[in-house]
């Protein structure tokens, strides 16, 4: 059975309604946002780990 290769059409051609448009980049927006939020959140219980780490090695060191 031969079966014919499934072609995904450009993002471009998909959207023709601007209102459509208009929707998909509030959601890539919001994606984005997202995405930073969770990246600062990443950085910042790394900052607390490291801290308290630090924070551990000198009350060990006297």
């Amino acid at each position: 059975m031969t079966s014919i290769p499934h072609i995904e059409p450009e993002l471009d051609e998909l959207i023709e309604d601007p209102e459509l448009e208009k929707n998909l980049n509030r959601k890539d927006a919001k994606m984005r946002q997202k995405y930073e939020a969770r990246k600062r959140i990443d950085e910042l219980l790394e900052q607390k780990r490291l801290r308290q780490l630090l924070d551990d090695w000198e009350l060990t060191d006297d």
